[in-house]
This record gives structure tokens, sequence and C-alpha cells, in this order.
């Protein structure tokens, strides 16, 4: 398919009040430390199964974060699933909020959070920053995620995980379970025409 009709995509997910920018991520925060507890005690775990969708979103297209379960000090992986509901969705876009006094996106060297695209997808304009735009350690309090291609408008195949991200459990997170919630989600189809999306949120269970 010509890259021209990709572009309503790209005016679509960018347009809505409420992701506008999305292209123009803002400049990505300086590295964050990473937690000094984490030293000898890191344990990567991959994400639980992501719940498929059910009677909660109402039978409609949703993306869905993975549960994960970790002790305090150490890094987790969770992922972000999307489940179709038989539309045809060539590009999503979604912010994961969490609270950082306890669980947070890891950040990679040079600041972007460290999150994975699923490169099967084909969908090379993926992108992930930290907000609120220009946050620094502390201050950051979500990820915004863009999945989406210039030149590949192919619909996204039903149940494929959009993307990873690898989540520290902060060195002084209480025992329980820590939200990943999922906000601003939309999706789109190919000609860019707008989708009715539903979210299911993640979590991060702290043990002792």
């Amino acid at each position: 398919m010509q890259a021209k009709t990709a572009l309503p995509l790209v005016v679509l997910l960018c347009a809505a009040p409420l992701l506008s920018a999305c292209l123009n991520t803002p400049p990505a925060p300086p590295p964050r430390p990473e937690p000094a507890a984490r030293s000898g005690r890191e344990r990567v775990t991959e994400p639980a199964a992501s719940a498929p969708a059910s009677a909660a979103t109402g039978g409609r297209p949703a993306l869905a974060l993975s549960g994960a379960q970790g002790r305090a000090g150490e890094v987790v992986t969770i992922s972000a699933t999307l489940t179709t509901a038989g539309d045809s969705i060539a590009g999503t876009q979604n912010d994961i909020t969490f609270d950082p006094s306890q669980i947070s996106v890891v950040a990679k060297a040079n600041g972007k959070p460290d999150c994975s695209p699923n490169g099967q997808l084909g969908k090379e304009g993926t992108a992930f920053s930290f907000q609120p735009p220009h946050c620094q350690q502390q201050g950051c309090t979500g990820v915004r995620a863009l999945v989406l291609s210039l030149s590949n408008v192919a619909p996204i195949p039903n149940g494929s995980v959009l993307y990873t991200c690898k989540v520290a459990i902060s060195s002084q997170a209480s025992a329980g379970t820590h939200q990943l919630s999922v906000t601003n989600a939309a999706f789109s189809n190919p000609t860019g025409g707008a989708i009715s999306a539903a979210s299911t949120n993640g979590a991060v269970t702290v043990g002792r």
C-alpha cells in the first residue's frame, strides 16, 4: 500500500484533543537513576498473560496491560495486547500512568522509556515518551505509547502484543498491588477512521 494512505491515520491520532502533539514528542527527560536497592537484586521477569477482551469492554476493541509480580527493588516486564473485536486497526495510542513512589517505567541511558515495540507488526513509527512533558525522575507519572507506521497501514492481527515495557519496583514500595492505568486510548483503521477504544489496566503485585 502506498505511503500516502497512511497520512489520514497520523492526522487522526494526532488531532484528537487528548492526543495533541503525539508525533512532536517533547525532548526526553534526563536519565533517571536506577533504584539503589536494585544492585544485586535485579530480577527481570516475564509479563503475566494478558486477559482477553471481556464483557467489561462492551465487546469493543481493547488494549490490555498485563500484570507482573516482583519484590521491592526488582524489575519486571509488562506487555500491552490488542484485542480487535473484529475491527481493522492500523494504529493505536495510549498513556500508562503510575505512582512513581511505588513503581515506574525504567528509563534507558538516553532518557527514553525502556519500552520495546513488537517488530513483527512492521509499525516503524512506534514511539514512547515520558509524561508529563519534560518531567524528570520522580516527576514522571506516565508514559505515552504511539504505535503506527507511515508506510504500513495493514491491520494489526487480533491478540498481538503491541509493545513491552520494563517497570522498576521502588526499593521503598509497599507490599500489595500497584496499578498501571491505561488512559487516553485511541485506535484508527487503515483509512484513518476513528474506532471506539476500550482498555484494561495492568498492575504490579509486590511481595516481600
